[in-house]
């Protein structure tokens, strides 16, 4: 039986599920596991459902298999750590899904022609230790001159994602990485600057994962400052495209669809099913890797899988979109 939601959606009985971070929860790597004890896994795991997340992110496309409970008390206590909002579990939680997010955030709004931009500090202008709002404040003036000379130029305001370092244990000074669409030339947007005449300013450049890279790289784990935020970014961003299923076709456009539950054993017990299962369910996209983690709990297992769009196909699609 079904009924409606708030959305005005038919949503089936029994499909409401609670949220927890997978990704915690499931956090042993399955090729650290001996094959029988993988077996034993299956034989004494109670039927879960399983959702399948398709997140795409510009030319990025990940894929994330996953139980879902009903009530926490199903889930790994790793996983319920969402709750604890002073825990040192969940600030170590908000800087992975931040570091994710930014991840995805920077493959589905900048390409080749726009800016990779690292600002230092000369001795004159460094923030003294531990000011974190005056590196922001730096930052907000930086990118009130930026979008003064564009507006000059008959431009839109910037559009960036930015983070500040600092440590000073580790004898870092402030600095800051900054992603920024490339309308403005690249000698205005450093002059803009002001701070130091040691700074890098230089277009992106895609390699096989994207801008995958240099992502991490800006938004790598780091101490942070009290109060400190892991990110910035402008508004108007578009974040990725995300659709949960819990059916999926054998392959596309072929077949009666089965639950996503059906797929996993296969996949866990043979990790090669995992590509040849992605590339007939998304045939438009490269395989790259896939990783399957597990926990002691409940014997359940959740599935890491990336893929990329073809660099032919998203040439043309981006053609097609200009003209």
């Amino acid at each position: 039986m079904e009924r409606k939601g708030k959305t005005g959606k038919r949503k089936k009985r029994g499909m409401n599920f609670i949220p927890y971070d997978y990704e915690v929860a499931f956090n042993k790597a399955l090729e650290d596991l001996h094959e029988w004890i993988v077996e034993q896994m299956f034989s004494h795991g109670k039927k879960m459902v399983y959702a399948l997340k398709e997140i795409k992110a510009g030319e990025q496309f990940e894929i994330e298999i996953y139980p879902q409970f009903k009530s926490m008390d199903e889930v790994p206590e790793e996983g319920r750590s969402i709750k604890r909002d002073n825990s040192k579990a969940q600030r170590n939680l908000n800087d992975k899904n931040a570091r994710k997010y930014v991840e995805r955030l920077i493959n589905r709004n900048f390409g080749d022609k726009d800016l990779w931009i690292t600002l230092t500090y000369d001795d004159a202008h460094l923030p003294t230790d531990g000011d974190i709002d005056a590196a922001v404040k730096n930052m907000q003036n930086f990118i009130r001159r930026v979008n003064y000379q564009r507006k000059k130029r008959g431009l839109p305001k910037a559009k960036y994602v930015y983070v500040t370092e600092y440590n000073e244990a580790a004898e870092i000074r402030w600095h800051h990485h900054l992603v920024m669409d490339g309308a403005l030339d690249m000698d205005m947007v450093e002059k803009c600057w002001g701070q130091s005449s040691r700074n890098e300013v230089r277009r992106l450049q895609k390699d096989e994962n994207g801008l995958s890279g240099m992502a991490n790289y800006i938004v790598k784990e780091k101490k942070r400052i009290r109060s400190e935020k892991r990110w910035n970014s402008s508004q108007g961003l578009i974040d990725p495209d995300i659709r949960v299923v819990h059916s999926k076709q054998p392959e596309k456009g072929k077949g009666s669809y089965k639950k996503i539950g059906k797929y996993v054993d296969e996949m866990v017990k043979n990790q090669n099913v995992i590509e040849e299962q992605m590339k007939k369910w998304y045939p438009d996209f490269d395989f790259k890797d896939a990783t399957v983690y597990y926990n002691d709990f409940n014997g359940m297992f959740y599935i890491h899988a990336r893929m990329r769009k073809r660099r032919s196909q998203a040439n043309d699609e981006r053609t097609e979109g200009k003209t």
